[in-house]
């Protein structure tokens, strides 16, 4: 649906988000799921129970991890990275976020890393996709639509990498991270920032540490020292942390996860109890099968993601850990991707092989790094419509738990740009189609809503669909074409009409922004 505008679009995806949800959770609870509202409703399996009875310990015992060389090479099929340059989560337009998702998990296994780097290298320069948008206009830097989130999910690949931040795609991405940060909450209908220290338009707590995490390894702990007591503010009183900002009221293993990966890099002892009390929140969630709960089912992204949050303190959980690795290898298939779910049909995901590939790795966001600085970038390959040719496969790689430092790595150092260039009057008309899209991606970002929100919302118009047609079925048999009735029967029953109509298409309606925010988080 056309928006007006950029920021009427994030606007939308403030006050649609919390509706969105509570359609999920009641879908989810038609078919047998549950989900937590508001922090209150348990999830299912997930009762206070000690870990002694929620991770068996014979599973633990027994735990195998997924086999990551496999996992990196379905990530690197030419049918998944297309021209071996990006992801698409829609055909003919690039999903920088899932990009960039992708990008991580190569880098924590090192197992490719000729697809990394024609992934960087792209990234870097500017590369367009179909449809001809860059990085930049996902990130929207250079505008008055600048998001902090995207811009700190850009620098900190090319920290991970071994490239320079200040430098990359043309910009000073740190100088534009640090400029993103808010004094104040926006005034009146401004969506940009929900109080002093958010990033400009960082509407999830991924959003929040992904900046966090960006600023703190380039060194910038006085400028991040807001964005810092603003995450600290946003964390529940057993610990977790919500899905989106401002606070939503739920609580969210994923969230949890990336926020305390951005406090491990944070200085003080309110960070480090913060770390402390969100890893223990996010082991007692761990069901029986290692697996974690989310609104639409035990979702290997929570997995890999629960994973990583754990080895911050992996001495005290090494077989909470161990139980999770084995339930990712269970959810890999024989491609060497990963079902999105525990549950319902089998089929590889791509957005949760990502986050299931860099998670079974165990290594932080905030301090993995796979320096590309010494080896030459290949060409892309070619692409081809031929199938994906077959692979042997290599041996199966062992999955090491080790204790992640909190001490961020150094990047690589290249010549700084130039002083950044004034930045230039915003033309709200051409950054409004960019913005809409990473506003609304913002509500994907944590895949165990998206997907949640994707199959609801799907479900939702599915009903209406067929009420619908049932109705003009109805109508059809009832009055009969030339018969003069029709119209006029239809305006005597055009309260109830209108009733029904409003309950099939709103929730559909509300999903179309819901199904785009699933392809596009950063």
């Amino acid at each position: 649906m056309p928006l007006a505008s950029a920021s009427s679009a994030v606007i939308r995806v403030r006050v649609l988000a919390p509706a969105a949800a509570l359609i999920a959770v009641a879908c989810m609870s038609a078919v047998g799921g549950s989900a937590p509202v508001g922090g209150s409703a348990p999830v299912r399996g997930s009762a206070p129970l000690a870990l002694a009875a929620r991770v068996t310990p014979a599973l633990a015992a027994r735990a195998t991890g997924p086999d990551l060389s496999s996992g990196s090479a379905y990530l690197a099929a030419p049918a998944n990275l297309i021209g071996g340059h990006y992801y698409e989560s829609f055909p003919g337009y690039a999903d920088f976020g899932l990009t960039m998702d992708g990008a991580f998990a190569l880098a924590a296994t090192g197992d490719d890393n000729p697809a990394l780097k024609r992934i960087v290298a792209f990234l870097d320069r500017d590369g367009k996709d179909p449809s001809g948008n860059t990085v930049n206009d996902w990130t929207g830097i250079g505008t008055a639509f600048a998001s902090g989130g995207a811009i700190g999910k850009e620098a900190l690949l090319a920290e991970v990498t071994g490239d320079n931040p200040r430098d990359f795609g043309g910009h000073d991405l740190i100088a534009a991270l640090d400029a993103a940060v808010c004094a104040r909450a926006g005034a009146g209908a401004d969506p940009s920032c929900a109080a002093a220290g958010n990033y400009a338009y960082a509407t999830s707590v991924f959003d929040q540490a992904l900046g966090i995490m960006a600023q703190l390894r380039a060194g910038q702990a006085s400028e991040a020292s807001a964005p810092v007591a603003y995450l600290e503010s946003l964390r529940n009183a057993d610990g977790s942390f919500p899905s989106l900002i401002p606070d939503s009221g739920d609580q969210d293993v994923d969230s949890t996860a990336m926020a305390v990966m951005a406090l491990a890099l944070a200085p003080g002892a309110r960070a480090a109890a913060d770390v402390s009390s969100g890893v223990a929140w996010i082991a007692r969630r761990q069901e029986h099968n290692g697996g974690f709960p989310s609104a639409g089912g035990e979702s290997v992204n929570s997995a890999g993601l629960a994973i990583q949050a754990l080895t911050l303190q992996a001495a005290g959980y090494r077989s909470q850990i161990s139980a999770a690795l084995s339930f990712l290898a269970r959810a890999q298939n024989a491609n060497g991707g990963f079902s999105a779910y525990a549950t319902g049909p089998r089929g590889s995901n791509l957005r949760a092989s990502t986050q299931a590939v860099g998670g079974a790795v165990g290594m932080s966001f905030g301090t993995l790094h796979r320096d590309l600085a010494a080896a030459t970038t290949p060409p892309p390959p070619v692409r081809s419509p031929a199938p994906r040719p077959s692979r042997t496969p290599a041996a199966r790689k062992t999955v090491t738990v080790t204790v992640s430092s909190s001490a961020a790595r150094a990047t690589r150092s290249r010549p700084p740009a130039a002083a950044a260039a004034s930045t230039p009057t915003p033309d709200p008309s051409a950054a409004s189609a960019p913005r809409v899209r990473r506003a609304l991606a913002a509500a994907g970002n944590d895949a165990s809503v998206a997907t949640a929100l994707w199959r609801a919302t799907a479900a939702v118009a599915i009903m209406a669909a067929v009420v619908i047609g049932l109705l003009l079925l109805r109508r059809r048999r009832m009055y009969p074409r030339g018969s003069g009735q029709g119209m006029n029967a239809a305006a005597g029953a055009g309260p109830a009409a209108r009733a029904t109509a409003a309950r099939g298409t709103g929730p559909a309606g509300s999903a179309g922004g819901a199904g785009v925010a699933g392809g596009a988080g950063p």
